[in-house]
């Protein structure tokens, strides 16, 4: 049984990726309402997965915003618009990121600032959004998904995997910083490629029965977030096999 609040609100980010609509469903069927978050313009994308959320929990049970995660002052200002409409942030779900391929000699320094942006500035504006208005409440749960290149490094990923280790570094930190006024922070490692029709298509070659699937990823977060206070798991590694 499911040890929080039914009814409780989850932003998503990141919610028109490979990821989010497994982590979505498996979230509003253990009773939170989801706040879906894509780029401006592309609200219409998270179409599907807003209906499947709505058909499992309710009419009620998400909204879809668009939003420039990149800028901390417009983060800031859907938080204040979220929880205006739907109520207090109680959880959330950093998916946003990107993935892109060079080697460190060809990698100029626009493509580190895109893979930064991407991976690590939206988990961080939208961390430090809501960590106003959880820590006062004493409670709250925040996570990020890491990536395999944190764990094991594969050549022409040195950009994606220095936003992708800064993430890690970033949310371990925080853990220990915030642990002790209540929110509960952790970081989920695939320790493979995630299994999206995404990645499918950029490596048709590959045997994806060796990528993490993102039920599972779902699993694994929706366990963090429901640990009790003395009992809480901030790092997992989850594996293929």
């Amino acid at each position: 049984m499911d040890t929080h609040e039914s009814g409780m609100l989850a932003v998503v980010t990141g919610a028109a990726g490979g990821l989010a609509p497994a982590v979505a469903l498996r979230f509003a069927r253990a009773g939170y309402r989801l706040a879906l978050v894509t780029r401006p313009g592309r609200e219409a994308s998270v179409r599907a997965t807003l209906e499947a959320v709505r058909a499992a929990a309710g009419p009620d049970a998400a909204a879809a915003y668009g939003a420039d995660l990149t800028s901390a002052a417009t983060t800031r200002q859907l938080m204040a618009a979220v929880e205006e409409a739907q109520g207090p942030v109680e959880a959330l779900l950093n998916l946003a990121g990107g993935f892109s391929m060079g080697r460190a000699s060809e990698v100029d320094a626009d493509g580190f600032e895109r893979m930064l942006d991407v991976n690590l500035r939206t988990a961080v504006n939208a961390t430090t959004a809501v960590l106003p208005r959880m820590l006062p409440r004493g409670r709250g749960f925040v996570a990020a998904v890491a990536a395999n290149a944190v764990i094991s490094p594969s050549p022409g990923t040195t950009a994606y995997a220095a936003s992708k280790g800064a993430v890690a570094s970033y949310f371990r930190s925080l853990a220990a910083e915030v642990g002790k006024d209540g929110v509960n922070v952790a970081l989920v490692l695939p320790a493979a490629a995630i299994d999206t029709p995404a990645n499918r298509a950029a490596m048709p070659n590959a045997d994806a029965a060796n990528w993490v699937d993102p039920e599972a990823l779902a699993e694994a977060l929706l366990f963090l977030a429901t640990r009790p206070p003395r009992g809480r798991v901030h790092e997992m590694v989850v594996s293929p096999r």
